[in-house]
């Protein structure tokens, strides 16, 4: 138990799986939000979509590996925040003069925040999409009319936007680092290109609902 521990607790294991779950689950954003536009396509590509992805025979496998890389990313990325912080307090901040030579900003410094933020909302959005109609059959559901129906209201919406704001700004850091979590050295350009690729993906996640309202609704 104390060997695995020990793994589970490494520096640089801890480091490298940050990156393959964070990775993992930036890629999946981005196939779910190539799948979002489908609806501006008409309610048999999206509903098609959806159904397609229902029947698939390994669905339960990647939904349990979504669930387990959301939920160790979360938790090991507090208790990292939690125990930097701690050591930190215990060596009276010695490091703390050469700050100013840092890469960190408000988005690496509320990795934590932002992320326990974003994990509530997810919990929020399964529950209404996934589970929203639980007397219709997931294969029958039109699910055209039941997210244009969510997207007309919009306090909804202006609440997505918070939510996928604090997305952009956890993406910023995520994506703009993500290449150290597997030894490469710092390069600009590498920390650059994911920056900007974190704005895109959550701008178009922003302005998903708001497309919804303005033109379909």
């Amino acid at each position: 138990m104390d060997r695995l521990f020990a793994i589970a607790t490494n520096p640089i294991l801890r480091t490298v799986m940050m990156g393959i779950t964070g990775g993992f689950l930036a890629f999946f954003l981005c196939i779910h939000t190539a799948g979002n536009y489908l609806i501006f396509i008409g309610p048999d590509a999206y509903n098609g979509y959806s159904h397609f992805l229902l029947s698939l025979p390994f669905l339960p496998v990647i939904e349990g590996i979504l669930v387990l890389s959301v939920l160790y990313h979360a938790i090991v990325g507090v208790w990292s925040k939690l125990r930097n912080h701690h050591d930190a307090r215990e060596r009276g901040y010695a490091v703390k003069r050469n700050a100013v030579n840092s890469r960190r900003n408000i988005a690496s410094r509320t990795m934590h925040i932002t992320g326990t933020i974003l994990l509530i909302g997810l919990i929020y959005h399964v529950a209404v999409m996934k589970f929203g109609e639980p007397d219709i059959e997931p294969t029958q559901r039109n699910l055209y009319d039941f997210v244009l129906n969510i997207f007309s209201q919009i306090p909804i919406n202006i609440g997505y936007s918070i939510v996928l704001t604090i997305l952009a700004i956890h993406l910023f850091h995520g994506l703009g680092t993500l290449y150290e979590s597997f030894g490469i050295a710092h390069r600009t350009w590498l920390r650059r290109i994911g920056q900007v690729f974190g704005i895109l993906l959550a701008a178009a996640l922003i302005i998903y609902p708001w497309l919804v309202y303005l033109i379909l609704v």
